[in-house]
């Protein structure tokens, strides 16, 4: 009898359950100092086709984010990104995007590469683009914009 009880105080005692901890490390990628609202100009530098881009523009960024996803919002035109930053540098942000429209045979392939420098309540840097047309599997034009960048803050913290 007792080690009947025995048995049963050991599975009912020591066959315990638990419950297994989740856990993970946030690392954030954009500086504080870029969070907040933006008065932004663009122009442009250099051009193989002029006609197709902005020489200039004039813009309200809104800046925010979390871990390494940047949110850029422009209350002018409504447009709205998000987008994933791959490395991560002290006053600095660099991140790429591509978007690819198909249609039928035909696609047209858009590529941003942007770099901005952070100092204070001002940032500088370049946004450079690329708009490829292809027509079944063979690029038939590129069409290529490169911009200088700079912007003010107009509200938000800097952390500095």
């Amino acid at each position: 009898m007792k080690k009947f009880f025995l048995v049963l105080f050991v599975f009912l005692f020591l066959n315990c359950q638990a419950q297994v901890l989740k856990g993970s490390v946030n690392e954030d990628y954009i500086p504080d100092g870029f969070y907040g609202t933006w008065g932004v100009i663009s122009k442009l530098n250099d051009s193989n086709n002029p006609n197709l881009f902005n020489s200039q523009s004039k813009d309200i960024w809104v800046l925010s984010g979390y871990s390494n996803v940047l949110i850029l919002e422009n209350l002018q035109s409504g447009a709205r990104s998000e987008i994933i930053i791959k490395t991560k540098e002290k006053d600095s942000l660099k991140f790429e995007r591509e978007k690819v429209v198909k249609n039928n045979n035909k696609k047209t392939i858009y590529k941003e590469t942007v770099e901005f420098i952070l100092s204070g309540d001002r940032f500088r840097g370049f946004d450079n683009f690329v708009v490829e047309d292809w027509e079944n599997n063979k690029l038939i034009k590129k069409n290529i914009a490169k911009y200088s960048v700079s912007g003010v803050r107009i509200s938000g913290t800097n952390p500095n």
